[in-house]
């Protein structure tokens, strides 16, 4: 698993992902850089999905469904994190086939309110 913050700009250029990640990633870089994300790579193999994670709150965003539409689009997941012997997770909320807006608004939303 690779894991780097969004102001980690040499490492993030890096990672090997599909041109939909790391484009959205530069665009979600200055509105979130404020909340200390990291990007987390759980997916090494998944050129199309990425995460953003802060504490025990992860964002997975992928965008494999929708390359080849002329609007993109974008699935995320929601998820809390549980601290115990395993890692798990709890999914939150899911969002299918939404907006580059709706997915900003729903990340800010959970890293604001957790839901």
């Amino acid at each position: 698993m690779n894991e780097h913050t969004l102001l980690d700009e040499q490492k993030f250029s890096k990672m090997q992902k599909d041109k939909s990640i790391l484009e959205l990633m530069k665009k979600l870089d200055p509105q979130l850089k404020a909340n200390s994300l990291k990007i987390v790579d759980y997916w090494e193999a998944d050129l199309c999905a990425i995460g953003l994670k802060k504490e025990n709150r992860l964002i997975y965003i992928s965008t494999y469904n929708y390359l080849n539409n002329d609007n993109m689009r974008y699935d995320f997941d929601l998820e809390l994190l549980i601290n115990t012997n395993t890692p798990k997770s709890q999914i939150i909320k899911e969002g299918r086939a939404v907006s580059e807006t709706e997915l900003i608004t729903e990340i800010c939303s959970f890293l604001a309110n957790g839901v």
